[in-house]
């Protein structure tokens, strides 16, 4: 039997856009499962903790980004004293929230604000009475600490880890409080993050002197 040519022509585009169909199947499974693997990575190297309530009740979006002087990891174990060493940390035993800034976003789309609140800023900390606000998350910290020692739980790294959500609960609720706005997100750098990142923007010039 013989083929028209119209009837070729037709053949030959179906086949063309079904291969083109397949590899661009192909392409975006392979990218899906690259971008997969790279947001498990990422999301891996974070310690994640639920400290908001996220409810959002003030009609704008508000992170609190909070720089912790912390010589621990996200994961509540003690930084290596190579890793001292290298920062020029010293022992610090007190829990204090170094820098405090409530970003706020407004869901109309308009401009972003920062508040930075300054460290010694007299405020009512939630059942603690009236303190300075860079020590709400310790005292938070501490609170916690106390009571699960008295439950019996005694590894460290469990320890630092539920105390210090504890610490960040009571921070949060104290800036809300100040402040009347809704927090919906909490992000906290801690000695070791804050060097990386200077390291990864080339540094960050200091000169004493002036």
């Amino acid at each position: 039997p013989t083929t028209r040519p119209g009837r070729a022509a037709r053949d030959i585009s179906g086949t063309s856009a079904r291969a083109v169909l397949a590899l661009l199947s192909a392409l975006v499974l392979v990218v899906s499962g690259y971008a997969w693997s790279h947001y498990r990575q990422l999301l891996n190297g974070l310690e994640t903790s639920d400290v908001t309530d996220g409810a959002g009740a003030d009609g704008a979006t508000d992170i609190l980004l909070v720089g912790m002087d912390s010589r621990t990891d996200a994961h509540g174990n003690p930084l290596p004293d190579d890793v001292l060493r290298e920062l020029h940390a010293g022992a610090n035993d007190a829990s204090l929230t170094d820098s405090l800034i409530l970003l706020h976003i407004p869901n109309d789309g308009s401009g972003a604000v920062g508040f930075s609140f300054p460290r010694d800023t007299y405020t009512t900390i939630p059942g603690e009475g009236r303190h300075k606000i860079n020590s709400a998350y310790g005292r938070g910290k501490q609170r916690a600490r106390d009571q699960l020692l008295a439950q019996g739980v005694t590894d460290p790294a469990a320890l630092e880890r539920r105390s210090a959500d504890a610490g960040r609960k009571l921070l949060v609720r104290t800036v809300e409080q100040l402040t009347g706005a809704s927090v919906d997100h909490y992000a906290e750098v801690n000695l070791l993050g804050f060097a990386r990142i200077t390291e990864a923007v080339g540094g960050v010039p200091v000169c004493l002197k002036a």
